[in-house]
């Protein structure tokens, strides 16, 4: 991958810290107040960090196997910090690492920001852990790992997949009945569906883009139904450029939609969360999300009506493609970390992501899993889950966000605030513009 000044100087800096705290505090194994030696079952206290804190089954059900962790008698003690807001969550973690004050364990999305960190030897290379322990490797599905292998460290793997998903378009099934619509199955048919609905005065979309990753998501899905994955790669590699006519199309998809209020009133000012009760309360008729909304969703009064779709086919080429993947990675930080950490991180991380804590989840908050395992008698029938799971029998290949495989770091905020700036009314050619600004500025 081409590296930029950017990229260099933040391994420089990351470099530099552990060098220095490595020196300040000595060796992890040594010194009168140092850390406990490698092996001793003395205490020990991890940090923690997730977006886990929403009040939701899945959130919830993390948080008590974290509290149950903890009343187990291993030694081993979890502080959690969990920030739900994506945005918040992401700088509070680059922060951290530039202060050399990391989480032992932490989530992210893998890509260009993981290669910093990586880069700057600061991260464990779970490899060795998964070789020790094939049973616990080999419950993950192989597709899982994508994102965590990088061609310039072969042999490598640096995190585990703790949830995937697919991207879809979800639907009140009821209100489409009633206005003698079908659930789109193309871009065509989808504004088709918006035109209707909003002549009846019902609202498509409601957009809470208050948090970027929605235009982001949606414009992933553009891209990848229009360009396919190859298009994926051919902007990481600058051979599809940001502001070429073909991108320029994807932005003029969203920024149409948004003009003629397909998108949702007062976008900026509205968050995910008040987007999807927006949808609980039948406010709006559709919402593209991944999988991980079926357990959002469940046991709201609206989950009988919801029905899911594909996201629209906008090339016919590139139909079977989506995106998709692992999504939440956790993440061993060893900057400033001791051996003891380090081996107490690894048994967090392996309780997590076991079998026996997904099956679990199951019970109460059905998803798409990275792992494979079998449904206890607990679990309840989840047809909207069927749907989407059966969804994802019919692609070939799937991608998670399109910047995660972008080689500057960058590229993920750049493009979802340029992207913000559509709902502020900027233009295609405006977005465009911003984009390839700041990768100017960046030295490419």
């Amino acid at each position: 991958m081409k590296k930029t000044v950017v990229k260099r100087f933040l391994s420089a800096v990351l470099t530099t810290v552990m060098a220095f705290t490595m020196t300040a505090c000595g060796s992890s194994d040594t010194g009168e107040e140092g850390s406990k030696t490698k092996g001793s079952k003395g205490d020990v206290t991890i940090s923690v960090s997730s977006r886990y804190s929403a009040d939701i089954p899945d959130d919830e059900f993390y948080r008590q196997k974290v509290e149950e962790f903890n009343a187990m008698d291993n030694g081993i003690t979890v502080e959690m910090d969990n920030i739900v807001t994506e945005s918040d969550y992401l700088d509070k973690l680059r922060t951290a690492f530039a202060n050399g004050d990391t989480p032992n364990v932490f989530i992210e999305y893998g890509g260009s920001r993981a290669l910093d960190y990586i880069e700057a030897d600061a991260i464990v290379d779970m490899k060795p852990y998964y070789d020790e322990d094939k049973e616990w490797y080999d419950s993950f599905y192989d597709s899982m790992f994508e994102s965590l292998i990088y061609p310039e460290y072969e042999g490598s793997i640096w995190g585990t997949p703790f949830k995937s998903y697919v991207v879809s378009l979800f639907y009140n099934k009821e209100i489409f009945e009633q206005q003698g619509l079908e659930a789109p199955t193309t871009w065509d048919e989808l504004m088709d569906v918006c035109e209707k609905l909003s002549a009846a005065g019902i609202q498509p979309f409601q957009a809470g883009e208050k948090d970027t990753f929605r235009f982001g998501h949606f414009h992933n899905n553009i891209i990848i139904k229009s360009l396919g994955v190859e298009g994926v790669d051919k902007l990481a590699e600058r051979t599809i450029a940001y502001d070429s006519p073909e991108m320029v199309e994807t932005y003029q998809k969203i920024a149409d939609m948004n003009k003629k209020g397909y998108l949702g009133v007062d976008t900026l000012n509205m968050d995910y969360t008040t987007e999807k009760e927006t949808y609980y309360a039948e406010g709006c008729a559709m919402r593209w999300d991944g999988s991980w909304f079926v357990s959002e969703v469940y046991g709201k009064d609206v989950y009988d009506k919801t029905g899911a779709v594909a996201f629209p086919a906008i090339n016919e080429e590139y139909a079977a493609e989506a995106q998709g993947g692992a999504s939440d990675m956790w993440y061993v930080s060893k900057l400033n970390k001791s051996e003891e950490e380090i081996a107490a991180s690894i048994e967090f991380v392996k309780y997590i992501t076991s079998t026996e804590y997904f099956a679990g989840n199951n019970e109460v908050a059905a998803v798409v899993y990275p792992v494979k395992f079998e449904a206890t008698e607990n679990t309840p029938e989840n047809p909207l889950l069927d749907e989407v799971t059966a969804l994802l029998d019919g692609y070939t290949v799937i991608r998670t966000d399109v910047q995660n495989y972008d080689p500057e770091s960058h590229m993920l905020d750049t493009v979802r605030n340029a992207l913000q700036g559509i709902a502020m009314g900027n233009s295609a050619e405006q977005c465009a513009k911003e984009i390839t600004g700041r990768i100017e500025v960046t030295g490419e």
